[in-house]
């Protein structure tokens, strides 16, 4: 007779009627976000300049000579050179912005930066050496 009634209720199982479902947040089932360890916060963005003197002459050959003639009073008096030395006195001028970083777990982290996009205050992540923004 235990066996007959098992049956009957395991046959009619599908029929009873079902509970009411209920809503569970999605943030129940994920892990805490853990801390990043590539993030943190721009304290500083200071420009270093670098300048450099170009390359000798004697590593171009001659290509021919270039005649100045300065206008107006006081301009100096005409110069005739070789073109390899024209602009060989200027001084080459390269910025480059070292940004000090604040990381969330305190350290303090300096990189070297190319362009000026980060301002004191910025929430960035270092990600291969370079300053990304934080999402």
């Amino acid at each position: 007779m235990r066996t007959v009634l098992a049956c009957l209720c395991i046959a009619a199982a599908p029929a009873w009627p079902q509970a009411p479902s209920v809503a569970v947040p999605s943030s129940m089932f994920t892990r805490p976000s853990e801390p990043c360890t590539d993030c943190g916060v721009v304290r500083s963005v200071r420009a270093v300049v670098k300048e450099s003197q170009p390359a000798g002459v004697n590593d171009v050959k001659p290509s021919g000579l270039v005649a100045s003639i300065p206008l107006g009073a006081g301009a100096g008096k005409p110069q005739v050179r070789s073109s390899t030395k024209i602009g060989r006195d200027a001084v080459h001028e390269d910025t480059t912005y070292e940004v000090v970083v604040q990381m969330d777990n305190g350290r303090f982290r300096v990189l070297s930066s190319g362009e000026r996009d980060w301002e004191e205050g910025d929430h960035v992540r270092i990600e291969g050496g370079r300053l990304l923004h934080r999402e």
